[in-house]
């Protein structure tokens, strides 16, 4: 065999192998080079981790990883500076729950420009700034299974206060929208929300909010609180005043891990939330598929899960929402189900 023959045949073996790293081993290794990079409210709220471990358990079954990044308080700001750096870092595809939905809007375009795939969860950003959102629930279930969860309890009359995260929260923001309106309905004639304050994130802030709350209105029948942490904070806020275990309903939404025991002593009447590692873990396979081609981001898109954890078909609605369940609430006889 002469040089130049010897020469083509080593090519040729060359890029066979090539070829065969391309269809087997290269796809496992994109697979494992992926990361979703979840930007959260902040760092110190349990919720997050429930849906960490969600997309961790669809990283299991797909490859790659999801790593949670943010601040230890609610910060748009902070978030606009963490977004920025991952796109600096070419992340493959960032998730984010945005603390305001507008603010960090032109950060997600830079990452889209800079080759991320963007996508937001648990919260929405303006819709400029993203293809799609991964909704844990529809506003319209969230606001509605509360207020007529409180409606119960209260007995249908009394003066209601609500303690939210933060003016500029959306997700919060639509929800106590749709506990409103339902409340506008009939059946709930009797009952009158009075007052909305903001605990940002900040349980030491909640509290506080809450004690005043019951001294503006001594006659207070009812606290929506769909916050964590915030809602535990004012449980614990409503026993140092003497109105706890039912003095003053509670109904609210948070996880169980820090909620629990305060409706075992009865001072939490009701309180909800959705499965947030389901959330966690449709996010994943959502931003996989979109960074893979698999899925454009468009209405109409869908993709399917045939085996896993949750399997189903999951659809990019008209409105651009992926919509993952609907409300949950915790009893006495369930919430030890649900280790987050």
């Amino acid at each position: 065999m002469d040089r130049n023959v010897r020469v083509l045949v080593v090519l040729a073996a060359s890029i066979a192998a090539a070829m065969l790293t391309s269809d087997f081993g290269g796809s496992q290794g994109a697979a494992a080079d992926f990361e979703l990079a979840m930007v959260i409210k902040e760092t110190t709220n349990p919720y997050y981790n429930a849906t960490l471990a969600g997309a961790k358990i669809a990283a299991e079954e797909i490859g790659g990883t999801a790593k949670n990044y943010g601040p230890t308080q609610s910060s748009a700001q902070a978030q606009i500076e963490i977004i920025n750096n991952l796109a600096e870092r070419r992340v493959a595809a960032i998730a984010i729950a945005p603390s305001d939905p507008n603010a960090v809007v032109p950060a997600m375009k830079r990452a889209q420009k800079l080759g991320a795939k963007v996508i937001t969860f648990d919260a929405d950003s303006a819709p400029a700034g993203r293809p799609f959102f991964v909704n844990q629930a529809t506003t319209e279930s969230v606001g509605k299974f509360g207020a007529g969860k409180l409606a119960e309890v209260m007995g249908y009359k009394g003066k209601v206060a609500i303690v939210s995260a933060q003016p500029t929260a959306a997700n919060q923001n639509a929800w106590i929208a749709a506990f409103r309106e339902e409340l506008k309905k009939s059946p709930y004639a009797s009952m009158q929300v009075v007052d909305e304050v903001y605990g940002y994130d900040n349980e030491q802030k909640a509290f506080d909010l809450t004690v005043a709350l019951t001294t503006k209105y001594p006659d207070l029948a009812g606290i929506y609180a769909p916050t964590c942490p915030g809602l535990p904070a004012v449980a614990r806020a409503l026993e140092s005043v003497n109105k706890g275990k039912g003095a003053i309903k509670l109904a609210g939404m948070c996880v169980p891990s820090i909620t629990a025991k305060y409706m075992l002593d009865g001072t939490i009447s009701v309180f909800y939330l959705w499965d947030p590692i389901k959330l966690g873990y449709i996010t994943y396979y959502a931003a996989k598929y979109f960074a893979d081609g698999k899925i454009q981001g468009k209405p109409g898109d869908s993709f399917t899960i045939k085996e896993g954890k949750w399997p189903g078909t999951y659809k990019v609605l008209p409105n651009g929402e992926i919509v993952t369940g609907g409300p949950l609430q915790y009893t006495p006889a369930n919430y030890k189900q649900h280790e987050y």
